[in-house]
């Protein structure tokens, strides 16, 4: 009887022990999930009177106030032994988190969601998505299917999702710049399937999100730090009405990081009627069978890409000449002999001087010129896929704008009797096309980002020139006469507008007494809001920057309207200490609606509208204009272009179109209109982001250029300015 009590004693010692021990579990279990989901700024959370279950809701303060509509409520059961979300039952340090039913105002809806949170592992299971674009019978919506999320040794996910069949229509005119109605039906997925692998535990989630360190923002920032720790892959299949679109891109670390970067690997294929959807460069290379396969690494430092397994070697440095230039008529075509010759100033990749001497030659041409009938001092920065190489498409165009600007000067002198100033036109060349042909190039995206930021950075070339420029063409003649006055103009284009806006920023106050140019034009500039937020704050507060700064961008721009923040999406660092809203992060300055300012439209008078490839109207130079209107290449609001003659004069009666500048809403109050403006121009003027020596935006260019130069008003006896640009 006696051992008998002493075994009963035993057990209960032994039961009231391990109850203890799971009630001390169940508390420090239910504390440490209270503490995480408390933690949260915006949520506030009450537990039940058993530590087994919490209550959340509120607002999580990393949400942007208006994606959802109504608050986050989360029923949290921290219990040991509990029910999954998959009903199954575990016993298991966690929780289990279901989400309520949540409402994206206007823009979607979900049944809500449900999360299993272990020490080593997470689950989640998303019930259906609903996607809305538009109202009424312009709304698109697209159907996320239930689906799971894993995250144990690697984070798995695969998704599902279907375009609800009667809004096809809908979200066909939702895709940018389709011509053909019919076409842009078929781009439309009816089916995506998305399959996504990040190669790091759960465990070691905080490797991930820790915040960015200085200087991540222009090289990636997370999405550096998670390429070069892990491996991914992404795998999306999209159905097509046409036929079938896939996409695989998958990373993996370098093998000695101290010694490379990531290696990233791209395949696309395409089935059905897609492939004659593709891009022409893309045609040649993909069959129903064989995708597309590109592999590169991150910072490409092999300096070769993988395509189909052919290897494309970088294209090797070669400097133009130091000095005064002519362009031949073999690489050229269409350039006049009378072409004055460029000036080459190029750089390396850290944005360092290729060959100094160039810039030597530059300064001491200026001087020259400026020292006797004075200079109209031009540079222009190319952006991406471009280069100073021989055949550059955007250095032949410029060498025939400068052609044209010289042309009217000379023009402009002989009428008044005066000496003609020096056209310079100097062309900042950087490597933005890195290899022979464009499906190579396509890879350099963001590395050719860094390189803009170094060619604008502190010390680097661009910002040498443009104060030694700045400096020289200070140094004016004391002649009061108008038509004596040197000039310097700046422009930059794509990720050239981004080194330009870089190596001018810190400048732009009329505090800063060092020279600037009279002139800054960004023509489809690739750089973003956060970027410009000084700007548009410190003109709204009535303190003008001290320098006209245009910025154009054509409402049609596909790189800077879709590429570029699809490319900046990725990067965006909520964890930085001090960062910008995400859509200040992933617009452009010049696309960011707060920013715009104007718009320039273009208004056909006589049919048919200009080629954007047609002939420079700006190349007959003076006599473009009726007699008598000399006044009219003085105005840049409006714009009016004649259609031009064999020879001599057009009539009055010969008018073409006419460009014409709208404020976008009143301007600051109580302030005068400020030096910068931000314009979305039309797609008549400028097509695309690359076509921008287009003959409409050349003479808005040239008329702007006159305008900042030479004020308005008509020209006055013994003051002859026509044709200065």
């Amino acid at each position: 009887m006696g051992s008998r009590r002493s075994l009963a004693w035993k057990a209960a010692v032994g039961l009231a022990v391990v109850l203890l021990a799971l009630a001390a579990l169940q508390v420090l279990n239910h504390r440490e999930v209270r503490n995480a989901l408390c933690a949260v700024d915006g949520m506030t959370c009450t537990s039940s009177a058993m530590p087994v279950a919490i209550d959340s809701r509120g607002m999580p303060a990393g949400v942007p106030p208006s994606l959802l509509a109504n608050p986050l409520r989360l029923e949290t059961s921290t219990a040991l032994i509990r029910q999954r979300c998959d009903g199954q039952w575990t016993v298991a340090l966690g929780a289990r988190i279901r989400v309520d039913p949540l409402s994206f105002g206007d823009r979607g809806d979900s049944d809500g969601a449900c999360i299993d949170v272990f020490r080593s592992s997470a689950r989640v299971s998303l019930a259906s998505l609903r996607l809305r674009h538009g109202l009424g019978p312009a709304q698109c919506v697209v159907r996320l299917e239930p689906t799971a999320v894993d995250w144990d040794d690697a984070f798995v996910a695969k998704l599902s999702a279907r375009v609800a069949p009667e809004t096809v229509a809908a979200c066909s005119a939702l895709l940018p710049q389709s011509p053909d109605p019919a076409a842009a039906q078929q781009l439309v997925a009816q089916t995506m399937d998305l399959d996504v692998r990040f190669g790091i535990p759960y465990a070691q989630r905080d490797r991930l999100f820790k915040p960015a360190e200085a200087g991540d923002a222009s090289t990636g920032g997370w999405l550096r730090r998670a390429l070069s720790s892990m491996d991914t892959l992404l795998d999306l299949r999209i159905g097509l009405s046409g036929g079938k679109l896939s996409v695989r891109f998958s990373t993996s670390p370098a093998q000695a990081p101290a010694k490379g970067s990531p290696e990233l690997t791209l395949a696309l294929g395409a089935e059905g009627s897609v492939l004659a959807l593709l891009p022409e460069p893309l045609k040649s290379t993909i069959t129903p069978t064989q995708p597309l396969r590109i592999r590169w690494q991150l910072d490409h430092d092999n300096g070769r890409v993988l395509v189909n397994d052919q290897v494309v070697e970088r294209l090797p440095a070669q400097a133009r000449p130091a000095g005064p230039t002519p362009l031949a008529a073999a690489e050229c075509q269409g350039l006049p002999a009378t072409a004055p010759p460029l000036y080459f100033v190029e750089a390396g990749d850290r944005g360092e001087a290729a060959k100094p001497e160039q810039t030597r030659a530059l300064f001491s041409a200026v001087e020259a010129a400026n020292a006797a009938s004075g200079a109209i001092v031009s540079v222009f920065v190319h952006g991406w896929q471009h280069s100073a190489a021989s055949g550059d498409s955007y250095a032949c165009d410029y060498a025939k704008l400068m052609s044209a600007v010289d042309t009217m000067e000379q023009q402009a002198a002989r009428a008044s009797g005066r000496p003609a100033r020096q056209v310079i036109g100097a062309y900042v060349g950087w490597p933005g096309r890195m290899y022979p042909g464009e499906i190579a190039n396509v890879t350099t995206f963001w590395n050719r980002l860094q390189a803009a930021d170094r060619l604008g950075a502190d010390g680097a070339l661009l910002r040498e020139v443009m104060s030694g420029l700045s400096q020289r063409v200070a140094a004016r003649t004391s002649d009061p006469r108008a038509d004596r006055r040197s000039v310097f103009v700046v422009t930059g284009h794509s990720m050239g507008g981004r080194a330009v806006f870089n190596a001018v920023r810190d400048g732009l106050s009329p505090k800063v007494m060092a020279p600037k140019p009279d002139l800054i034009l960004l023509v489809n500039p690739a750089f973003s809001a956060e970027l410009y937020r000084a700007i548009h704050d410190q003109e709204r507060q009535c303190h003008p920057i001290g320098v006209p700064l245009l910025s154009f961008s054509s409402e049609a721009d596909g790189v800077t309207r879709q590429v570029y923040p699809a490319g900046q999406a990725v990067t965006f660092d909520s964890t930085a200490a001090r960062h910008a809203s995400f859509p200040e992060h992933v617009y452009t300055a010049a696309n960011f609606g707060e920013f715009v300012t104007h718009r320039l439209r273009m208004e056909v008078l006589r049919d048919p509208p200009p080629s954007p490839l047609g002939e420079q109207t700006v190349l007959r130079g003076f006599p473009r204009v009726p007699e008598g209107d000399a006044d009219e290449l003085y105005s840049d609001n409006p714009v009016t272009v004649f259609r031009q003659p064999e020879s001599g004069r057009p009539a009055r009666g010969d008018v073409w179109y006419r460009m014409a500048l709208t404020r976008v809403g009143p301007p600051p109050e109580a302030c005068p209109d400020g030096a910068s403006r931000v314009v979305e121009v039309d797609a008549r003027i400028l097509p695309d982001h690359g076509t921008i020596f287009t003959p409409a935006f050349m003479e808005y260019v040239v008329r702007a250029l006159n305008r900042s130069v030479v004020g308005t008003g008509p020209a006055q006896p013994g003051r002859t300015t026509a044709g200065r640009p």
